[in-house]
């Protein structure tokens, strides 16, 4: 068998087998019994008694019969209910600004016991050795720190510059590693559906994993392509219709709900009874304000239960079973004999409220995890190196030189989406004034010097001042949205002398920042932290009048070019529909006759 399989069906040493099974036929002694308790039943629904009895890393067995069964130790679950931990489906760790420790000391308390991470922000960024530094944290972990290669360093070749490349070559080595799940999300889709050798040669060398997707609105003839070539999954679905249209074509529907994408209202009322063993969560990109404050995957699940009347039973299951099942975890997933002894214990299983965790058959201490945090990241030899190689910017280099009533393309933000729409915009300094429009730029931070990217923004609520970020998707070049030229320069430069990060300028100052230096994406300060950083750049935020929930977030997506409608990258304004580069001028001719790209 293949070794990556192996590992994804936890193979399990005979010594551990012959002793789980003693203590199952209760010949031997437990190395916990939770005790009171009671299990949620994803698979009939209800519930069934305990106790639940651990031996090493797994489950011996559930029910009365263990009632006085001898145990190194016994645990009081004062009435709990029992869960299976919970799994994200897919997501970004380094889109949440810590780093896969500071995460998991962030998320394993509320139960996230599993997660699939696709680590291509810090790949896209540093190559090779940005994946190699993900698996040295993610092996230490206690969580079931998974991974998805990186398929797409670029995002999308020939439209942007980035940091770093990572070809076939470097993808197959990793192929076989344990962690390995299978294959990052497919972001080329105009690719696969065309049938590109290039595209195609990366699903054939992962096909016998699961091969993630990535589609925004692809429907009909070029969705039945898509997956025709072998996608499994999309968690870029935004509307009932295309979630439907999805789950028809034997898609799995990721459900995201992250700080900036926010679909799960949306899609919710699909989940059924049937087809809940195709529908799955993901937060995609969360970051620590929004862990805080609400919650993660735990957040989601009280969400379908109290807004959206989703049983009880399917709830859970798509935050945990269905997941494992497409994944290949087979030992994750349910609280049974023989699966991995992932529990959440709850005091109220309809308000999701975390009494104990489970991981591993060992409880989870939240002080120890804190207490360790700083040597554990230490010992994963952190890539601390300078990674933003610009030059001080001067207010004459962000200038947008426009016509008065001449028409320009401008982005239109759309808020909690990722989507853009192209807005007709007619100048003049009188209306700029008052209408909500800004101006955007991007600069590659990587060493070229080259000039930046200047364009147009609608819908973002800049009144004043100027933000700046690194963390740009998916090249993460330097971002900066602003009214002013001068403000727009003083937070690039603020970023630059942070070696990458976020800020906010106004009245010629800086207001707040944020120093990554890890990439220009990640902090290695601890999760709190963070999300007090996080509040004052957004008082500052709304101070300059952006009043969205993650401005930052938010805005790191407005240069991402596998998203429609209107983008912006480091080499221009890019239409996300016809795959194509588009001038700022409306008169212009939007895109070539033949522009190289097969769209869907």
């Amino acid at each position: 068998m293949n070794a990556n399989l192996t590992a994804r069906y936890h193979k399990i040493t005979r010594k551990a087998q012959q002793a789980l099974l003693a203590v199952a036929r209760g010949e031997d002694v437990a190395d916990y019994i939770i005790e009171n308790v009671s299990v949620l039943d994803l698979i009939n629904g209800g519930t069934l008694p305990g106790p639940i009895v651990i031996k090493g890393n797994f489950i011996a067995g559930i029910g009365p019969d263990y009632q006085n069964a001898p145990a190194l130790r016994r645990v009081d679950a004062r009435e709990a209910v029992a869960v299976p931990g919970f799994i994200d489906a897919h997501l970004h760790i380094e889109s949440s600004m810590m780093t896969p420790v500071s995460f998991e000391t962030a998320t394993l308390p509320r139960g996230l016991t599993t997660l699939i991470c696709d680590p291509h922000e810090i790949v896209n960024v540093m190559g090779e050795s940005g994946f190699e530094w993900f698996i040295r944290c993610c092996e230490k972990a206690q969580q079931n720190q998974y991974i998805q290669v990186s398929s797409c360093v670029p995002a999308l070749e020939g439209c942007d510059i980035n940091g770093a490349t990572f070809p076939l070559s470097a993808m197959e080595k990793w192929r076989d590693h344990p962690l390995i799940t299978g294959l990052g999300e497919m972001m080329d889709y105009p690719g696969v559906i065309a049938g590109r050798d290039t595209v195609l040669d990366k699903l054939d060398t992962f096909r016998h994993l699961t091969l993630d997707g990535h589609c925004p609105g692809v429907t009909g003839r070029a969705l039945n392509a898509y997956i025709a070539a072998g996608i499994e999954n999309c968690h870029e679905s935004h509307t009932l219709t295309e979630g439907r249209e999805k789950l028809a074509a034997g898609m799995a529907l990721m459900i995201r709900e992250g700080s900036a994408a926010r679909n799960l209202n949306a899609l919710a009322p699909l989940i059924s009874e049937m087809n809940s063993p195709q529908c799955m969560l993901c937060t995609d990109d969360r970051n620590p304000w929004e862990i805080a404050h609400e919650g993660h995957i735990d957040a989601l699940i009280r969400r379908l239960i109290n807004q959206h009347n989703v049983p009880l039973h399917v709830a859970y299951r798509v935050a945990s079973w269905s997941p494992a099942r497409h994944f290949g975890l087979k030992h994750l997933g349910l609280i049974a004999p023989g699966k991995q002894a992932d529990i959440v214990l709850l005091n109220d299983v309809r308000q999701v409220d975390v009494q104990r965790v489970f991981v591993k058959g060992k409880p989870v201490s939240e002080p120890l995890l804190r207490a360790n945090e700083a040597a554990r990241l230490n010992r994963s030899s952190p890539p601390f190196y300078n990674t933003v190689k610009r030059t001080h910017v001067t207010p004459h280099d962000l200038t947008l030189s426009l016509t008065p009533g001449q028409h320009y393309r401008a982005i239109e933000l759309i808020p909690n989406e990722l989507i853009t729409r192209t807005h007709d915009y007619c100048w003049s300094q009188d209306a700029f004034s008052q209408d909500d429009i800004c101006y955007i730029a991007v600069l590659e931070r990587y060493g070229h010097q080259k000039p930046a990217s200047l364009g147009l923004l609608m819908g973002f609520g800049l009144r004043e001042g100027a933000l700046a970020s690194t963390v740009s998707h998916d090249s993460h070049n330097l971002v900066v949205i602003g009214r002013d030229p001068v403000d727009m320069a003083c937070a690039v430069n603020q970023v630059i002398n942070d070696n990458g990060g976020l800020c906010v300028v106004r009245h010629g100052a800086v207001a707040s920042h944020l120093p990554l230096p890890i990439g220009g994406l990640m902090s290695a300060k601890p999760a709190q932290e963070l999300a007090t950083q996080i509040d004052l750049l957004k008082t500052a935020c709304r101070e300059c009048g952006v009043m969205l929930d993650e401005p930052f977030i938010q805005m790191g997506f407005l240069s991402l070019p596998v998203i429609p409608a209107l983008k912006i990258t480091s080499q221009g304004l890019f239409d996300g529909e016809r795959f194509c580069f588009t001038p700022l001028p409306v008169a212009a001719t939007p895109c070539p006759p033949d522009d190289g790209h097969d769209g869907p």
